[in-house]
């Protein structure tokens, strides 16, 4: 199987999401990553806007939503110093995590550690995501999710709380 790479440019996104009803929408750079308001629960608004992105752009991505009072949290509770937040990311899962501790300890590397709350995996990773085993391992063992560094989390839930 072979992943296939697509690019959704910011402003067709804010556009689709606008288009859909959505209010006082923003986006984040080019990350993927859109704060709004609107009614309905996170399951229909996820399949909404997966499938107008299918239809608009030819492809069906991933859509996790969380709300401003999720992302506030994911900023903020996790027992890792914020010092350098491109060294602690975090994971939002689709579902609950079912991971051997033993297993992941023998992929961390010195310094690695890892904390698990609803919805999410935080990762403290000193020496960085990119050459991380227990990262790499983790994208295989959790379920379907998406990962942020905590500098874009930490805005985001900053753009959410406005």
């Amino acid at each position: 199987m072979s992943a296939v790479l697509a690019k959704l440019p910011m402003a067709a996104f804010r556009d689709l999401l606008a288009g859909l009803g959505f209010q006082r929408v923003e986006t984040l750079i080019q990350s993927g990553n859109a704060v709004f308001e609107a009614e309905g629960s996170a399951p229909e608004l996820e399949t909404a806007i997966r499938d107008a992105v299918a239809a608009a752009h030819g492809f069906a991505p991933e859509v996790f939503l969380r709300s401003a009072e999720e992302m506030a949290a994911a900023a903020t509770d996790h027992p890792f110093a914020v010092a350098e937040g491109k060294q602690v990311h975090v994971f939002f899962l689709r579902g609950l995590p079912d991971l051997d501790q033993d297993r992941l300890t023998a992929f961390a590397a010195p310094g690695d550690a890892w904390s698990v709350a609803p919805g999410r995996m935080t990762l403290f990773l000193p020496g960085g995501i990119g050459r991380s085993k227990l990262a790499e391992r983790l994208m295989r063992l959790l379920p379907p999710n998406t990962a942020r560094n905590l500098n874009t989390v930490a805005k985001l839930a900053e753009m959410a709380a406005r």
